[in-house]
């Protein structure tokens, strides 16, 4: 044989070291082959050359994968042995699965699976002491070290978990108790789901102009939900026939069946939630048996009165009825926390129904749900639940599922690589100020330097004072709108003092910008002919009404605070109702006392002019300021409110596609051209600071940390 070619390993015996070093030889040679094709594709040029090179990466790709899925079956084999002759293969054990196997062999996998969490363990912390101090390559190697370590943990937590459990239950059926619990449980949440449903197809029946993809993905969850009902109410009743009459249970599931009602509270028991997972999940569905075959309540007349998308099934309802034949096919959905991910074809009911594999990728999962379907108006018989968790071992699950309320289902379960929920590597920028200023500034003595060399690199550092642009924020103009007359306002540019300079009095003020003001009653007659509501009028364009009075600039208290959208180094960011219109606005609360003891007033000010430019301007893609006012303790600025927030909340929720990118990258190519062409440079670009509105184009926000 080859050298560095894999080695596979025969039925029914134990892989040996020298197999999975083989394999691991051969993934080395495969990585080493991979990195020099891709040094090859960077300094490609010729496109028939880079398409080779593409290919050989492709085919490279496709040979790893291959090769650690090898190992990853040989490390299952080590985990959970192959069984000798004669013997069945292994029961993935559960609180819903029935075992074939004695829960022995379980509990052996999961302690050779604690063993190998362990040794990952000891590898992660001896790396994390390594790489504490070292080089930026270290430090990355450090952060995945880790990680890895934080998800070993949870993983070894877990695993003990499961094996005390286990250890400490004299069989692994689940008893009565837990199981009317259970479906208790369940029977409350597709109650809420029902009600739920049920809601949302009122408000949009109710509409003039109806969504019709909408009602009918209403109409079919309630539809759905509406069938689980019916299983797990049956469900519950063939618990109550099985128990004796004297037992405790009866009274209270008698109870619940009679009381429950559609959106109440689900009853506060001792079912622990599912541990979030992360992986690939490989589910082969073979078939299924000993179905119900009569579901209490249904009829070919309430299927032909059910959801108006069911076509199919209404016309398959018509020719039962006239024929009095029922249907023998049925199928299989399968849902991931309530997704469907998966649908096999119709096949006649018999152990080898489908025989079909399905490789499901998953992000945080919990739970796995199985529902098998008629091919006639009976349409759902039988649901089964599966906890992602139980699978835990990286080995084969061959399993015979006992479905709600009757039937039993024909499936093999393997979940490979899984991994704890982890936490995205992406953060939002805590912050870029220190708390205290000059506290984390290196002294003399720290920096091994004499005095006279450090005050040297410290004025080096300190920027320069001649201007008095550094010194004093700008003019006041009298007639600024933004306070009254009269009134004291501890943070107006006029109550500051400054220095007048030859310098600053030759520079003549820049023109006066149009205000917006938020309106208390818009009137009709404004409403249709202006976009925008009571820009202030420039002279020279249409005279005044001689009785309109002057507009006041908005308060505080004009707005209903609402919600807490962010907070920042300055103050933070609320979104606010205006009681005038109701119309819905944020709001920027800067601190008065964080921004004078950290000398950002000019900054303010700047911030000021570029929000005014922009407005006036209206650009699609940056921020628009609507109006701003003071109170006591903060400076306010009103801009439109961006309800699709901002690109950090969205891409820890899915990574962009590459069109999406290049349209969100033309979105910020563009609002930052209009502030080069107005002098000002922006540079705090960030995901944090780029907003998506309620159409999906996007805004820059936050010029604190402009400059002109």
């Amino acid at each position: 044989m080859e050298e560095g070619a894999p080695r596979q390993p025969g039925l029914g015996q134990q892989p040996s070291e020298d197999e999975k070093e083989a394999i691991r030889r051969a993934i080395r040679k495969e990585l080493k082959i991979k990195e020099g094709v891709e040094k090859l594709r960077r300094v490609a040029i010729d496109r028939r050359h880079l398409g080779h090179v593409q290919q050989l990466l492709r085919s490279s790709d496709r040979r790893l994968e291959q090769l650690h899925g090898e190992l990853r079956e040989l490390h299952a084999r080590v985990l959970l042995p192959g069984p000798g002759p004669g013997q069945a293969e292994p029961v993935g054990l559960g609180p819903r699965l029935q075992a074939e196997q004695p829960r022995a062999r379980h509990l052996e996998a999961l302690r050779r699976q604690l063993q190998v969490e362990l040794k990952v363990k000891q590898g992660a912390e001896n790396m994390t002491h390594t790489c504490a101090s070292g080089t930026p390559k270290e430090k990355k190697l450090l952060a995945a070290a880790q990680q890895m370590l934080r998800d070993s943990q949870l993983k070894v937590a877990l695993l003990r978990m499961k094996i005390g459990s286990l250890e400490a239950s004299g069989s692994p059926e689940p008893g009565p108790e837990l199981l009317a619990e259970e479906l208790q449980h369940r029977l409350h949440v597709e109650a809420a789901v029902a009600e739920g449903a049920k809601n949302v197809v009122k408000l949009l029946g109710s509409r003039r102009t109806q969504d019709r993809k909408a009602l009918a993905e209403a109409q079919a969850q309630l539809q759905e939900s509406s069938q689980k009902l019916d299983l797990l109410r049956l469900a519950l009743e063939q618990l109550l026939e099985g128990l004796p009459p004297a037992h405790p249970l009866r009274s209270r599931v008698a109870q619940e069946l009679q009381t429950v009602v559609p959106g109440s509270p689900p009853l506060s028991g001792t079912l622990v939630k599912p541990t979030a997972l992360t992986g690939t999940l490989q589910v082969r569905l073979l078939g299924c048996e000993q179905l119900l075959t009569a579901v209490p309540g249904r009829s070919p007349v309430a299927a032909l009165a059910g959801s108006p998308s069911e076509s199919w099934l209404r016309t398959r309802a018509k020719q039962q009825r006239g024929g009095g034949e029922l249907a023998r096919e049925v199928l299989a959905v399968l849902k991931v926390d309530n997704h469907t991910v998966g649908q096999t074809g119709w096949g006649q009911v018999a152990e080898q129904s489908w025989d079909q594999t399905f490789v499901i990728p998953l992000e945080r999962a919990r739970e796995l749900e199985i529902g098998v379907r008629w091919r006639d108006w009976r349409q759902l018989c039988g649901v089964a639940f599966l906890r992602l968790e139980d699978f835990l071992d990286n080995a084969c699950h061959q399993l015979s599922l006992s479905l709600v309320p009757q039937g039993r289902l024909f499936a093999q379960v393997t979940f490979c690589d899984p991994v704890i929920e982890r936490r995205p590597r992406l953060q939002r920028q805590k912050r870029v100020f220190s708390k205290r200023r000059g506290e984390d500034f290196l002294r003399a003595s720290q920096m091994n330097l004499s005095m006279a060399a450090w005050g040297r690199l410290v004025m080096s550092l300190l920027p320069p004072c001649s201007s008095p642009n550094t010194i004093s924020p700008p003019k006041a103009c009298p007639q600024t709108p933004t306070t009254p007359r009269g009134a004291s306002n501890p943070a107006s540019p006029s109550n500051f003092p400054h220095k007048k300079t030859p310098l600053a009095e030759e520079m003549k003020p820049p023109p006066k910008p149009p205000r917006l003001y938020l309106p208390q009653e818009p009137t009709p007659e404004e409403t249709p002919r202006i976009k925008r509501p009571h820009m202030e009028p420039r002279t020279g364009l249409r005279p005044s009404p001689p009785a309109s009075p002057a507009r006041k600039p908005p308060r505080l208290q004009d707005f209903r605070c609402l919600a807490v959208l962010g907070r920042g180094h300055f103050g933070k960011v609320l979104l606010v109702q205006f009681k005038g219109t109701g119309k819905y606005y944020a709001i920027k609360a800067l601190k008065k006392q964080e921004v004078l003891s950290r000398d950002e007033v000019e900054s303010l000010y700047c911030e000021k002019r570029i929000l005014e430019a922009v407005g006036r301007a209206g650009h699609p893609f940056l921020l628009s300021l609507l109006a701003c006012f003071q109170t006591s303790s903060h400076a306010c600025f009103v801009t439109e409110f961006v309800p699709g927030g901002d690109l950090m909340m969205q891409i820890h929720e899915d990574v962009f596609p590459e069109p999406q990118a290049c349209f969100y990258l033309a979105c910020v190519v563009l609002g930052l051209q209009f502030l080069h062409e107005k002098k000002i440079i922006y540079r705090d670009l960030k995901l944090d600071n780029l907003l998506l509105d309620a159409q999906g184009f996007l805004k820059i926000a936050d010029f604190g940390l402009c400059k002109e």
